[in-house]
C-alpha cells in the first residue's frame, strides 16, 4: 500500500492540504480534520480499484474519490444536522401528522 509513486502521495497531500484549509473560517478545526481523515482513508483505501475499474490514473482515482467524499461528507452533514429535515421523514415514514 506505500509503495506508491511519488506523484500518487503528492496529489493525496495536495487535496489533504485543500480539504482541510477548505472552510477553515467558518468550520470548527476538529470537524475538518475529521472529515479529513475521512477523505484520505478513502482515497488511499480506494483509489487503486478506482482507477483499475475506469482505466485512468491512480492519482486522478485519488482526486475523484477525496472530491466525491468531501461533497458526501458535508451533504451527509448538514443532513444530519437539520432537525426538521430528519423529523418530517420520520414522520412520513411513520405515519405522523403533516403526512401529506
Amino acid at each position: 500500500m506505500l509503495n506508491r509513486p511519488l506523484e500518487y502521495w503528492a496529489v493525496l497531500v495536495g487535496m489533504v492540504l485543500y480539504v482541510a484549509a477548505r472552510h477553515a473560517e467558518t468550520e470548527a478545526l476538529w470537524r475538518r480534520m475529521a472529515k479529513t481523515g475521512a477523505s484520505a482513508a478513502l482515497a488511499l483505501g480506494g483509489s487503486n480499484d478506482l482507477a483499475q475499474w475506469f482505466s485512468i490514473p491512480e492519482s486522478l482515482a485519488v482526486v475523484g474519490i477525496m472530491a466525491f467524499g468531501l461533497l458526501a461528507l458535508d451533504v451527509g452533514t448538514a443532513v444530519v444536522q437539520d432537525r426538521d429535515f430528519i423529523k418530517d421523514i420520520v414522520k412520513r415514514k411513520l405515519g405522523g401528522p403533516n403526512n401529506g
